[in-house]
């Protein structure tokens, strides 16, 4: 591939540019962690000056060079928690390079999460590594954003191998920049702005059927088709719909543990929103099981200690050594967890045996949230969280747990900057629901 830039990208190379702050982009003195923006700012340790030079960077100025760190950094693990190849890591940025789209869906994911986070933002602008940038602001993942549309559309027609691999990736982080905005006005394609809507549900699906059609092993491809898939799956749990996208279970013998789990909650989530016949159950309970034994010493957790109710623990401690099992983890309980509350047997049960059947689901729930907090590095263990408790976060009357719960999407939201009000919204309804039952 040539490591010219193409014609159509030089607009972002011939911008104004970034004033400087005087430290270096990659200045590791002050970090983003534990540091706050605004502190700074207001210190006037940054104080904007119109002598600071103009810089230009091989991703266009000091502002698309810290989206892409950015990226790097803090968004890339999104994609790669159950890669051990780290495709959107280490393969990504450099194919970003040198291709435009990819590179302007990067910099739309990075700037939309980074505006909403407020440790960066000051007075001044945001403030990332050391760097002020006074351009970002919420407009501008809108902005780059749509510049990703005609890369997208010239999908089909498009025959080079690597670039087709670099316009499924930015699909799919689209796809992610589409549910970070779901519940902003701000970020929405109006037809004023551009004359055609991209489906990206739509450009993601061909993707997925491309990769069925002739998979590709260990490839960028690869890892894209398994992030569309668990992206259909989240897509489907937290609006509790049927996932659209076909699985192919013949490609499972090649394919992780962590991802024949996410790829068994597919499944589930299909039964779950779809006919429910008591026959599928069965099938499925069958499938989990054969899963778990063939899984049997590969998910086995370091540490694990229940909650000392006590000392006010409400989830338990639960450590693994891998991000991936983790991740597996999570995902198999999440079915687990969906399987036993929607038991078609319960139709018929006894109240003793539906309030056992609660207390299971109470415990996975509990669970889902311990492995979460244990390993806050693996950034999507809090959504699944998250999921579990909107799932069934009314089999819970206590108000310690309730409360606990609600610390969970609080988290989830002030620490990933992920859209929680649904999910909020949902799960205090359901509890005035329940209340209301039992008054």
């Amino acid at each position: 591939m040539s490591g010219r830039f193409h014609a159509e990208d030089s607009d972002i190379y011939t911008q104004t540019g970034i004033p400087s702050t005087g430290l270096s982009a990659n200045s590791e003195g002050i970090s983003d962690r534990s540091w706050s923006a605004s502190t700074a700012v207001e210190d006037n340790v940054f104080p904007p000056s119109p002598n600071d030079h103009l810089a230009h960077t091989a991703f266009g100025g000091i502002q698309e060079s810290c989206l892409v760190r950015y990226f790097i950094e803090e968004l890339s693990p999104w994609f790669d928690h159950a890669d051990d190849r780290r495709h959107f890591q280490l393969v990504v940025p450099g194919r970003a390079r040198h291709c435009p789209t990819l590179r302007y869906a990067l910099f739309a994911v990075s700037s939309r999460h980074l505006c909403r986070l407020p440790r960066y933002k000051t007075r001044h602008g945001i403030i990332y590594q050391g760097q002020l940038l006074p351009h970002l602001t919420d407009s501008s993942a809108v902005e780059y954003m749509l510049k990703c549309i005609p890369g997208l559309a010239e999908f089909p027609s498009i025959q080079d191998p690597t670039h087709q691999e670099n316009i499924m990736a930015a699909a799919i982080i689209l796809r992610q920049y589409e549910e970070m905005d779901e519940e902003s006005n701000e970020g929405r394609v109006d037809a004023e702005h551009y004359d055609e809507r991209v489906n990206f549900l739509a450009v993601t699906q061909k993707i997925i059927d491309s990769m069925i059609s002739s998979p590709l092993d260990h490839s960028l491809a690869t890892a894209a088709y398994w992030i569309a898939i668990r992206m259909e799956i989240y897509y489907a749990l937290t609006r509790e719909t049927i996932p659209h996208l076909r699985f192919d279970s013949n490609n499972w013998r090649s394919s992780s543990i962590a991802n024949n789990m996410i790829t068994f909650v597919g499944e589930v989530a299909q039964w779950r929103w779809g006919q429910k016949s008591p026959e599928e159950w069965t099938q499925l309970s069958l499938k989990e099981q054969k899963l778990v034994q063939e899984s049997s010493g590969a998910m086995e957790p370091i540490l694990e200690l229940k909650a000392n109710r006590a000392n006010g623990q409400v989830f338990p401690t639960v450590w693994y050594g891998l991000d991936v099992q983790a991740t597996a983890v999570q995902h198999l309980q999440l079915a687990q967890m969906i399987l036993i509350a929607e038991n078609p047997q319960l139709e018929r049960a006894s109240r003793s045996a539906h309030r056992r059947v609660e207390a299971r689901v109470r415990s996975i729930v509990l669970n889902l949230c311990g492995i979460a907090l244990c390993h806050l590095r693996v950034q999507p263990c809090l959504v699944n969280a998250v999921i579990a408790i909107t799932l069934y976060g009314d089999y819970f009357t206590e108000e310690e747990e309730r409360h606990a719960l609600v610390g969970i999407i609080n988290q989830t939201k002030d620490l990933h900057a992920w859209p929680m009000k649904k999910p909020y919204l949902t799960l205090l309804e359901r509890w005035a629901m329940v209340d209301t039952v039992e008054s």
